[in-house]
């Protein structure tokens, strides 16, 4: 009588089992983490850095220049007014808004004036989430900013921080 061979027994097959499983699942955790890399690193921070504080002295600007109004989100269209401060000299602005956890929803557009004194510009419906707006002429003189949580029922007022 011959014995079996290894591979028609239970027993080596068993024993590989498990460590096949883990390697397998090493292997699919370690694709699934390159893929899915987070939005948020940022690779040069010198550069960053020194970007910070240029944003810095354009909302120190837009606090000597005491601008305040008021954001107004509909379901088709964005719209921006001011209350206080010198806007004679603004003739277009730029809205960008930046999802606080998912880039792929972040979007900027651009608001023109019309007959009533509003900055407006029409958007696509369903726009919903928390979002970081940053409000800033064309030029890019001075900057606004402003955390807002999407639907919002009411105009919402934007003001320059004050200490």
């Amino acid at each position: 009588m011959s014995p079996t061979p290894w591979y028609k027994n239970f027993w080596p097959w068993f024993l590989i089992f498990f460590p096949l499983v883990a390697i397998i699942g090493c292997i699919s955790l370690f694709i699934t983490a390159i893929g899915n890399g987070p939005d948020m690193v940022v690779d040069d921070y010198y550069k960053k850095g020194k970007a910070i504080n240029l944003e810095l002295s354009k909302f120190n600007k837009a606090k000597a220049l005491y601008l305040h109004g008021e954001l107004t989100v509909d379901s088709d269209k964005i719209s921006f007014k001011f209350n206080k401060g010198d806007s004679s000299n603004i003739h277009a602005l730029k809205l960008s808004f930046y999802h606080r956890t998912i880039q792929d929803h972040d979007f900027a557009i651009h608001l023109t004036p019309n007959a009533n004194g509003e900055f407006t510009a029409i958007i696509a419906p369903f726009i919903n989430g928390a979002y970081t707006v940053f409000i800033e002429p064309t030029d890019g003189s001075w900057k606004l900013k402003e955390n807002i949580t999407l639907p919002h029922e009411q105009s919402i007022a934007i003001s320059p921080e004050y200490k």
